[in-house]
């Protein structure tokens, strides 16, 4: 039988998908291994538990109060029914968001058809020390640029590119070569600066290591982009507990 393993699911939120509220389903395991990362037991593949795809439909069909769908993770790329799945929540109408780190251009390619949102979490800049230190495996860049690559090309596909910014991981430099490289990849959709925030899930051993970025400390990173944003093929945005959701420009008002 086809089947998701799943290690949560949150009914119906607000948040993971901008302007519908929608089913969060959190997908078990993970290639990455990120310290930082606030579901980390989702790195470990005796928890959870295995959905029936037609029991996750039903779920689903039967919440009147969602629009959308969020699978997030974990990574969801590696769950080897999730095209068989996307297949039959789009057949119910439903919006189709897919949080991915990028890793598996294949697994994107053959669920475009039937998605209608992807969220790429680009951990830092293209830089293979870099992210090596950041997600704790080596990451292969080429994939990523790929996906990418891929998703500009798909108009139906609403695309979102996202950094989460931690001071002991990133500086200013990382993010301003992350938006020269989008720029290069003529990247077409929203960039999001994402502040980091301390959530339960995060590993006992990294709490006092990571520390969430003042509301000031992520404008001022933005702030040499309020003039020339017009001139990129994408919109900046910022995500943080102040402004929540916000495009850059509408920040920066004179």
């Amino acid at each position: 039988m086809s089947d998701i393993k799943l290690g949560g699911i949150i009914d119906i939120s607000t948040k993971e998908i901008p302007g519908k509220a929608s089913m969060v389903l959190f997908t078990v395991g993970c290639n990455f291994n990120c310290d930082y990362c606030h579901n980390k037991y989702l790195l470990q593949l005796d928890i959870g538990k295995h959905y029936q795809i037609e029991e996750l439909v039903r779920k689903i069909e039967s919440n009147s109060l969602v629009s959308g769908v969020s699978i997030t993770g974990g990574e969801p790329t590696l769950q080897n029914d999730l095209l068989e799945f996307v297949k039959k929540m789009a057949k119910l109408g439903k919006y189709i968001s897919i949080d991915t780190n990028g890793s598996n251009p294949a697994v994107i390619e053959s669920i475009s058809p039937y998605i209608n949102r992807i969220a790429l979490d680009l951990k830092g800049p293209f830089e293979p020390e870099k992210l090596e230190k950041i997600t704790g495996v080596k990451v292969d860049i080429s994939k990523i640029r790929k996906t990418i690559d891929f998703l500009k090309t798909q108009k139906n596909i609403d695309f979102e590119i996202r950094t989460t910014y931690l001071q002991s991981l990133l500086s200013s430099i990382d993010i301003e070569n992350i938006i020269n490289s989008l720029r290069n990849l003529e990247f077409k959709g929203n960039f999001v600066l994402q502040q980091y925030q301390f959530l339960e899930g995060v590993g006992e051993e990294f709490k006092k290591i990571f520390s969430k970025p003042e509301h000031d400390t992520l404008i001022n990173i933005l702030r040499p982009y309020r003039d020339i944003e017009l001139e990129l093929p994408f919109r900046i945005f910022l995500r943080d507990e102040i402004v929540g959701y916000c495009n850059i420009n509408e920040i920066f008002i004179d």
